[in-house]
């Protein structure tokens, strides 16, 4: 069991990392399309000074890392050092593709498309690229009237418009809108799937802990149900909760680390109406 988890992570990285650099080596970097966070400031000194991008990469998140280690502990940004890391390497590796396309319409969606289903498959499993995300999380820390994902937004539209600016590439502006409109399709697409919902019972001694950990991390509500063990003869708690696709490998980390003995069953909900989610069209 613990050899197939330890493939599955590794092939997570793998196919994640190597759709991200691909969609840099086959779209984006040659038609010099800049993409928001580290990879957007990364693209941009590979076309000022010739930096390899991958390099820029890992340059450019070092700090942001190092600063969010002293609040998430090395532990907790494990998983993103291993994406940005591989990430960048694989950038680099392969860089020597030659370009798909020399229409940079094309490349925008196309590299859009590609980098948001690497960048899926990773974050699937709790592995990120870093940049602006980091960047955000350290200011909304400072500064918590601000959403993390304005901030993101804010320091995102920067990058683009400060690399038009170095550029002088102002159209190219508008190739990326276009990524980032396929990055965020692609992404969500991967992450949610169909758009089905994922409902978790969770059976433990530690329910209330359990619950506690899920309202406060994930955000998301609970509902504990009173159940009998008819094997065991004893009265039992069943944790309900349902969530979206992309939040289930967080769910799953969070009870194993409570409760390695708890007991889960996790199934599709084939349609849930109310807050979080989408509501049902009248007929």
């Amino acid at each position: 069991m613990l050899k197939k988890s330890i493939f599955a992570e590794i092939g997570t990285v793998l196919a994640g990392s190597i759709l991200f650099a691909l969609s840099l080596a086959f779209f984006l970097t040659p038609s010099g399309i800049v993409v928001g966070g580290a990879t957007g400031i990364s693209v941009t000194l590979h076309e000022l000074i010739s930096l390899p991008v991958g390099v820029g990469i890992f340059l450019v998140n070092l700090p942001l890392v190092l600063l969010n280690i002293k609040v998430a502990g090395f532990r907790g940004m494990s998983r993103t050092m291993i994406g940005i890391l591989a990430t960048s390497v694989f950038t680099d590796l392969l860089a020597f593709f030659p370009p798909a396309s020399a229409d940079p319409l094309l490349s925008s969606f196309c590299g859009g498309a590609m980098m948001g289903a690497g960048a899926g498959i990773m974050l699937m499993r709790g592995y990120t690229t870093g940049g602006s995300d980091l960047a955000a999380y350290l200011i909304h820390r400072k500064a918590r009237r601000f959403p993390v994902g304005t901030l993101i937004l804010i320091i995102d539209g920067v990058i683009i418009l400060g690399a038009a600016l170095l550029l002088k590439r102002y159209d190219g502006i508008l190739y990326s809108v276009a990524t980032a409109i396929a990055y965020s399709v692609s992404i969500d697409t991967v992450m949610n799937g169909l758009g089905r919902a994922k409902l978790a019972l969770i059976i433990s001694e530690q329910y209330e802990k359990i619950s506690n950990e899920i309202t406060k991390s994930l955000n998301r509500g609970v509902t504990v149900l009173h159940g009998f063990g008819w094997y065991t003869g004893k009265d039992k708690n069943v944790v309900m909760c349902v969530m979206k696709r992309s939040e289930l490998f967080s769910l799953q980390k969070l009870v194993k680390e409570t409760d390695p003995n708890a007991f889960m069953i996790i199934t599709d909900a084939a349609e849930v109406i109310g807050d979080g989610f989408s509501s049902m069209a009248e007929k």
